[in-house]
């Protein structure tokens, strides 16, 4: 059997996670740069990632909104 040549692009990547928003788009501008051709597709599933998390986030400041307003308003 002839051993088959294995070819493994990974960008090994440590953080500062006090500058977490410098550290990611760092990553991101790399991972960019390493794949000029399929740019726009990395950063349209970038910004939907992004927006479904920010809006799991808002729903869970809409409920949590509803819940102290629920709770401050009612008599006993």
């Amino acid at each position: 059997m002839k051993p088959v040549a294995k070819i493994k692009s990974t960008l090994d990547i440590q953080l500062d996670l006090t500058r977490p928003v410098e550290e990611l788009t760092e990553v991101i501008s790399a991972v960019i740069a390493s794949q000029p051709a399929r740019r726009k597709e990395i950063l349209k599933g970038l910004d939907i990632a992004v927006g479904n998390a920010l809006a799991e986030i808002q729903a869970q400041d809409e409920q949590d909104q509803k819940t102290d307003n629920d709770s401050s308003g009612k008599v006993s």
